[in-house]
């Protein structure tokens, strides 16, 4: 008789550890089960693309949403961007942080500040399946006291913890580190398209200098942190701000003449398109 008790007693504890434990993981699975399905992005102005009144009024900080009503105040983002595009091409929810001068090791607003907001959001989950950074550039110019290699090992010290952050947040997530479309022919870039094919052409090597720093400095990034890199420079070579109107994707100054697009000497929605297929298609 004092066995069987102890045995009831002992199934009841049992039950109740059980009970206990299934209390403590139903509502953590359900909240798995429900994260969303989304991509996340960071990155600069080139994949925000906001338009010029947009782009002028974030820049001053009066809290302008941008056309894509992005919830990320002070940082307005246009409707047509490639991470935005890419991601409705991959059926996934968008989570869009871009910020118009983003940086990693110079003064301005932070990539790591990008990564700060969707972490505090949620926007970084379990759920998410793409990760989209393209950043860079404005580190190149705004270091030209480094040579390449210190300008490669400082980019990477200061972003492969941002890497891993979104890794810890988002383990399920394909990491892309995308590049940048080809800028200039050669040392040569185009800034005022003034009529149908008629241009200048003007000698601006530091352009074509920083873009192979910048691409060079997300090679060396994806390589330390093992994620991929999406090399843009072949599939647009033939696309930079010098090419004919109906190939351009990389706009100048003035330029009426390739096709829509939001910002004066960045990429056009033509290179928009292109991009969110290429990462559609990787």
């Amino acid at each position: 008789m004092l066995l069987t008790i102890t045995a009831r007693r002992l199934v009841a504890v049992v039950a109740a550890l059980v009970a206990g434990i299934a209390l403590m993981l139903g509502p953590a699975a359900t909240n798995s089960q429900a994260q969303e399905r989304n991509a996340v992005i960071f990155g600069d102005s080139v994949i925000a693309n906001p338009t010029v009144p947009e782009y002028l009024a974030g820049g001053i900080g009066n809290g302008q949403l941008g056309s894509s009503g992005n919830p990320h105040r002070g940082c307005p983002q246009g409707q047509f961007t490639w991470g935005r595009a890419a991601t409705a091409k991959l059926g996934l929810a968008v989570r869009d942080y871009s910020c118009s001068g983003a940086v990693s090791i110079s003064a301005g607003p932070q990539v790591s500040a990008q990564v700060d907001r969707a972490l505090s959001t949620g926007g970084l989950n379990p759920g998410t399946q793409r990760v989209i950074i393209s950043t860079g550039f404005n580190d190149t110019y705004n270091n030209r006291h480094l040579n390449d290699a210190q300008l490669n090992a400082t980019f990477v010290g200061a972003m492969a913890p941002q890497i891993q952050r979104i890794r810890n947040a988002a383990p399920n997530a394909r990491i892309q580190i995308v590049g940048y479309p080809a800028l200039t022919q050669g040392d040569f870039v185009c800034l005022f398209h003034v009529g149908p094919e008629i241009s200048d052409t003007t000698f601006f090597p530091d352009a074509n200098r920083w873009q192979w720093q910048a691409q060079n400095m997300q090679r060396a990034l994806a390589s330390a942190t093992g994620v991929e890199f999406l090399d843009l420079k072949p599939s647009t070579a033939h696309n930079h701000m010098c090419a004919p109107d109906h190939q351009r994707m990389w706009a100048g100054i003035v330029d009426f003449y390739a096709g829509p697009g939001n910002l004066p000497l960045h990429v056009n929605h033509r290179g928009h398109e292109h991009v969110a297929n290429v990462i559609a298609a990787s």
